[in-house]
């Protein structure tokens, strides 16, 4: 008997088994749901379809409406001092920099006169990034040096009624300037800005002038030692800049189309400020390349990539000592690296160029010592060297006999060096070549 009541006891301390709901409450729960979706939409449409009774993007950003001939549009203008520091660089120390290194690392000969007095620099928002006659510019912000301030000036189309005036403004602007300056303009900006004057019926050669796109020759220099050359982290490596409250520029069209929806402003006050920063950094990035260039103990990076960079750029320019300098420095930061090898190749052809042939020839044999297999340069090098300079034709043809056990050699460079060992047979013998076949390149 009492196993019996401990058994039912038991029993009734179990929970009651879980009912399986009905089709009925499933469907009430379902609607449920759906009656909360709909409303949380209807008061979110409510929301936007109340007409804005805030304040004003004037009351958000500095700046007053300008009116043209066919209405009103607003102009954004914030002034900064000549000692305003941007990062770790102040604003005027631009001008104590020589520009000339921009003609060289352009290609441009026009812009080794730039000057900071007589540039323009431009950055635009835009509604995308494809380009074409349906992507337009709503922002566009130029910063320019005015008497003792550095001033940026910023004008924004609220609609699209207002894109002829604010163009026609711009293309004063521009025209009191020689030179403009932007970051990856060439690509972008100023063909988006050309093809939105030629649809307004303004004229596009207000652009034609010669114009310094700081990309490029910042890939010249920093695209071996840093990940990325994008602004924002030159910036944050560079320039010492930590953007705080910016917007990141790929939800900006995003905050532009709800500005023109909504007509709420509030989020259209970021976008100013980073149209600001890039224009801001776009003058110290200017100053930092010329430094880095001019200036041997300007660099900012370690890693000695940099100094390899600006070397290079030094030996196309004929500067050796200075390239020797770069070289030397890289080499100091790079030792044991994977790219010591290319560095030596590069320090080996500016002593070849500046007579230092000892060190030369010791460097080529230094890069035989880290990789014997890698390319045929220094081999040949060493073979040029005993062949014209020593007249040592023996020693010349081991060097390029060794050069042709590297493996993967293509069928003009076997021939090339079958060709140096034929002739430097003959020498050895002491046959006397046509003038045609004692020739070498770049001996």
């Amino acid at each position: 008997m009492s196993d019996l009541r401990a058994r039912l006891n038991r029993l009734k301390a179990r929970p009651p088994a879980a009912v399986p709901p009905t089709r009925g409450d499933l469907i009430a729960e379902l609607r449920s749901q759906m009656d909360r979706v709909t409303r949380a939409e209807t008061e979110r449409r409510r929301m936007e379809a109340a007409p804005y009774a805030g304040p004003g993007i004037e009351a958000l950003v500095p700046g007053a409406f300008h009116r043209g001939k066919g209405g009103e549009f607003f102009v954004a203008r914030a002034k900064y001092p000549f000692d305003y520091y941007h990062g770790n660089k102040r604003l005027d120390v631009i001008f104590d920099k020589q520009h000339e290194v921009f003609g060289e690392l352009t290609k441009d000969p026009e812009l080794a006169e730039l000057a900071p007095g007589q540039t323009v620099f431009i950055d635009t928002e835009t509604t995308g990034l494809s380009g074409g006659t349906g992507t337009y510019a709503f922002l566009i912000g130029i910063g320019y040096f005015e008497g003792q301030d550095f001033v940026v000036e910023q004008f924004l189309m609220r609609n699209e009624s207002e894109e002829v005036d604010m163009l026609a403004l711009l293309s004063e602007r521009l025209a009191q300037f020689r030179y403009l300056a932007s970051f990856n303009g060439k690509s972008f900006d100023l063909p988006l800005i050309e093809s939105r004057l030629i649809l307004c019926r303004l004229q596009p050669e207000v652009l034609i002038r010669p114009h310094l796109d700081l990309l490029y020759p910042a890939r010249r220099i920093w695209k071996r030692s840093l990940e990325s050359c994008r602004l924002g982290n030159l910036e944050e490596q560079l320039l010492g800049i930590e953007r705080v409250d910016d917007v990141p520029g790929e939800l900006i069209p995003g905050i532009y189309f709800d500005f023109l929806r909504r007509g709420d402003p509030t989020r259209m006050e970021r976008v100013f400020y980073h149209n600001q920063l890039d224009i801001l950094s776009m003058v110290t990035l200017t100053a930092l390349i010329s430094d880095v260039i001019g200036d041997r103990a300007a660099s900012c990076r370690s890693d000695g990539m940099e100094h390899y960079s600006v070397g290079r750029i030094h030996l196309e320019r004929g500067r050796v000592e200075e390239a020797e300098a770069a070289f030397t420095e890289a080499l100091k930061a790079c030792p044991y690296s994977d790219q010591e090898w290319e560095i030596l190749r590069h320090l080996s052809v500016s002593y070849k160029r500046s007579g230092k042939l000892p060190l030369a020839v010791k460097t080529w044999k230094e890069m035989i010592g880290i990789d014997p297999r890698r390319d045929l340069f220094p081999w040949i090098e060493l073979a040029k060297y005993y062949e014209h300079r020593q007249r040592d034709y023996s020693r010349a043809a081991g060097f390029a006999a060794q050069a042709m056990e590297i493996p993967f050699l293509s069928p003009v460079e076997t021939e090339a060096l079958e060709y140096r060992l034929e002739r430097l047979r003959r020498k050895g013998e002491g046959e006397t070549l046509p003038a045609d076949e004692q020739e070498d390149d770049d001996r």
